[in-house]
């Protein structure tokens, strides 16, 4: 297509004209968010909205005034305030699938775990669940009940399976012989005589917790790295002359707008150089450096936040140098651009 053709240049022109109205919108619901956060929870608009001791009759009228904006948002906040004291929850569900057989009714009530967590950013996760169910058992005559794992919305790169396998186990199968007579069947590597491993709900719970804690915590802290370099969000942050072709790093866990390109950034030129940092996988344990010269690192995040171990290659092959500083100091990953900022300025004092 001929640049100089009118037809493109007003193309041109209105491509440009919709992204920076996209941009516009895009703060202006920020905006808009903001504000109405802070007014609704301001303590006058709460002190107004407060109903004071009267008839029912005033109160339900209250009620009726009240915006359904304003009634949104207290019900939000008391959600909130009950995710901070209990970050894990219990609820009875009912199975509603049908390919359970209609006489074994218990099978069908199920025990939900819902898991909160919060971020960085101070907001709630999406809640995660747990879905467990009865296990037939010889248990159950003496009062006995033992759960398994029938359902989850966990993350696949936890083992949900392994962890129930060693908090929830399952107790010795009972079957029945051709005359009707139950007999027990021992598990293997037990022994005989020995009654069988008690199951730890509570430990299960705490430990799926911990380890969607710690995947957020490392998810968390390359949000902070990136941030501290500075980054561009396209659709946002961008301006048309700044816009490029060719795929941005997709943030991890962002609503995509495959429109505005909202959910895709760049780093912006910084002082180390560092033109890409971002988590080789879903889990965040490994994470990928890339520099301008054409240097690539890589280095491994623990659950407690530590720089375990860590690689970079070079034209000129590894480069130790940069190797020790990412694992040495304190050996936090929050405070990696700190320790490589300092080697950057011994390599170039201006």
């Amino acid at each position: 297509m001929d640049p100089n053709d009118p037809t493109a240049q007003l193309e041109e022109e209105l491509d440009s004209d919709i992204s920076s109205i996209r941009r516009e919108i895009c703060k202006l619901q920020r905006r808009r968010r903001f504000l109405s956060s802070s007014i609704l929870s301001s303590e006058a608009l709460q002190k107004s909205i407060k109903p004071q001791p009267s008839p029912v009759s005033s109160l339900l009228s209250l009620n009726k005034d009240i915006s359904p904006l304003v009634r949104t948002a207290g019900t939000h906040a008391q959600s909130n305030h009950h995710r901070i004291a209990f970050s894990v929850t219990t609820f009875p569900f009912k199975d509603p699938s049908p390919t359970i057989d209609a006489e074994s009714e218990d099978l069908k009530n199920l025990l939900g775990v819902r898991i909160d967590i919060c971020v960085r950013n101070g907001r709630f996760t999406k809640p995660y669940y747990l879905l467990l169910r009865k296990a037939r058992t010889n248990e159950q005559s003496q009062g006995k009940v033992r759960v398994k794992v029938h359902r989850h919305t966990i993350p696949a790169f936890i083992p949900v399976e392994r962890l129930g396998r060693v908090f929830l186990p399952d107790a010795p199968q009972v079957l029945g012989d051709g005359d009707g007579n139950a007999e027990t069947q021992t598990q293997l590597k037990r022994k005989p005589n020995t009654p069988p491993r008690k199951q730890n709900l509570n430990g299960f719970v705490r430990e799926v917790r911990r380890q969607l804690v710690a995947w957020h915590t490392r998810l968390d802290a390359v949000y902070l790295l990136r941030e501290q370099l500075g980054i561009i969000r396209r659709g946002v942050d961008a301006y048309p002359d700044e816009e490029e072709d060719g795929p941005w790093d997709r943030d991890v866990l962002v609503d995509v707008d495959f429109d505005s390109g909202v959910g895709e950034t760049r780093l912006k030129e910084n002082k180390l150089a560092i033109v890409a940092i971002s988590p080789t996988a879903l889990e965040a344990s490994y994470v990928r450096v890339e520099w301008v010269d054409g240097r690539v690192g890589r280095f491994k995040i623990s659950n407690s936040g530590m720089v375990e171990r860590a690689v970079v290659i070079g034209d000129g092959g590894r480069d130790k140098i940069l190797e020790a500083v990412l694992t040495g100091g304190d050996g936090k990953v929050l405070t990696v651009l700190e320790r490589l900022k300092k080697v950057a300025f011994l390599r170039d004092p201006e």
